[in-house]
């Protein structure tokens, strides 16, 4: 027979696993789906990087002629362009910034004035595509070896709240380190997540516990999604 502790023990442990159970079935319950993070291998050998120019993410979500379906200009991925909410580009640049000095021992330097998208971007047959002469040349007036830009084709901060959300948080966007002495791209990552519940998706009960069961923002979501992105940053 078993023990009293033994019983007590069975008992907790099959209305833990209830409980979870029903927190799978929970629509209310929010978890996310897998994201999409995608990051390259730095360039073999050495990087011959000491300092990075970081211009400020361009949102790409509404420029004319784009679509729903937008390639990178930096790598020919495709992206489900959507709303960009105020400030998120400066959100984002900030944050990319704040890390960089934080976490490596690159030079970073800011460009000393509001770099325009038409600047660094060329329209190719119906696309976007990175005019990798203009970009190096801007790094060579900052003195920097490498430019770090960035693109955004969605930013959409959830509706609702935490425990309850109309609308989720949906982000997108996408890292690309130039060399300037040769224009080539040595690093480059992406991200693109759009949060489900666990009842659309079942298998991220991991994520589900992490994130305590909330709809997250889209700030956090890009935070975290940066986070794991700049983890892989090539090192000096």
């Amino acid at each position: 027979m078993l023990s009293e502790m033994s019983r007590l023990n069975l008992v907790s442990g099959r209305r833990r696993w209830g409980l979870i159970f029903l927190a799978c079935l929970s629509w209310q319950m929010a978890a996310c789906q897998k994201a999409s993070v995608n990051v390259s291998e730095p360039a073999s050998g050495s990087l011959k990087i000491n300092s990075i120019l970081v211009l400020p993410f361009f949102d790409l979500s509404n420029l004319p002629g784009q679509h729903p379906d937008t390639r990178s200009p930096a790598s020919g991925r495709m992206f489900i362009t959507g709303e960009v909410v105020d400030n998120a580009t400066d959100f984002l640049t900030d944050r990319v910034v704040s890390w960089l000095q934080g976490n490596t021992a690159y030079v970073i330097r800011i460009p000393d004035y509001s770099p325009n998208a038409s600047a660094i971007l060329d329209a190719t047959g119906g696309g976007l595509t990175l005019n990798r002469k203009n970009l190096t040349e801007m790094g060579r007036k900052q003195e920097a070896d490498a430019v770090l830009v960035g693109f955004v084709y969605r930013f959409r901060e959830r509706v609702g709240k935490g425990f309850s959300a109309e609308s989720p948080a949906s982000v997108a966007f996408d890292l690309h380190l130039i060399r300037v002495a040769d224009g080539r791209t040595v690093w480059s990552a992406n991200f693109d997540e759009t949060q489900q519940s666990l009842g659309q998706n079942l298998f991220q009960l991991g994520t589900f516990l992490t994130r305590g069961g909330r709809w997250i923002t889209a700030e956090d979501m890009a935070t975290n999604g940066l986070d794991n992105i700049l983890n892989k940053f090539p090192k000096q």
